[in-house]
């Protein structure tokens, strides 16, 4: 039996209620979160009784009160061997966000227990360009990511990764990492036009991808959630691959 997976960015605090009824409604066994306060992640996880690993990218202000930590959060409800959190930025502070590169980028690996398997889920917020296209940022942030995902023998990665499909940087993923894109060809958009404040725009900057291990099934969008779409799929490990 498959394990099911949902990745979003649900921006911040501004569509918690719709981010919690989705996850109420499709229960996956595993969820990748970005742009999440680590304050929001109970109230989330309480839709499936999820444990919670939160790692912090950034510090966002506020007119009263204290700064919000930030980041990247999976919420798991299968037994977990280990989860680790790594770093891929220049610089390892988490800063006050005023600017979207000022987040540490962080990826969190998550080992899986399923049906006598081992299942590794990874999740990232990559660096961000204005214009969609590869800047030197984010080719020094790729390499570092390299370095750390060259440890695992297979993984699953997703996530909002800033680099629309058809560019070179989203092409790097495929090409020098060597993972599928399984989000399929038919999506032309993960930008959610009610929500985001650009409108429509014809960008796919949130995938899954994975090592040839794994297969994915059933992989479709999620709209009316957030800013961007979900992507809710299932993973099964290939016969012989473990």
């Amino acid at each position: 039996m498959a394990i099911k997976l949902l990745t979003l960015n649900i921006e911040n605090e501004r569509h918690l209620e719709r981010v919690h009824a989705a996850i109420t409604e499709h229960l996956p066994d595993i969820v990748c979160l970005q742009e999440v306060f680590e304050s929001d992640c109970a109230y989330l996880a309480s839709s499936g009784r999820y444990d919670v690993k939160f790692s912090p990218s950034a510090r966002l202000p506020r007119r009263i009160g204290p700064d919000r930590t930030w980041g990247v959060a999976v919420l798991t409800r299968v037994p977990v061997r280990r989860q680790i959190e790594s770093h891929y930025a220049d610089d390892p502070a988490i800063r006050v966000l005023r600017k979207p590169n000022d987040a540490r980028r962080v990826v969190v690996v998550t080992e899986l227990e399923h049906e006598g398997q081992l299942y590794r889920i990874a999740t990232t917020h990559f660096t961000w360009t204005g214009d969609g296209h590869i800047n030197e940022q984010q080719k020094a942030d790729f390499t570092r990511l390299e370095r750390l995902l060259s440890h695992y023998s297979d993984y699953v990665l997703c996530g909002d990764f800033n680099a629309p499909r058809g560019r070179e940087m989203f092409g790097r993923f495929v090409e020098e990492l060597g993972l599928i894109d399984h989000l399929p060809a038919s999506v032309t958009t993960t930008i959610d036009a009610r929500f985001h404040y650009a409108g429509a725009l014809e960008l796919v900057v949130d995938t899954i991808f994975s090592t040839p291990e794994y297969r994915l099934m059933e992989t479709r969008v999620l709209e009316g959630i957030s800013d961007h779409k979900g992507i809710l799929a299932l993973v099964e490990r290939r016969v012989g691959s473990a």
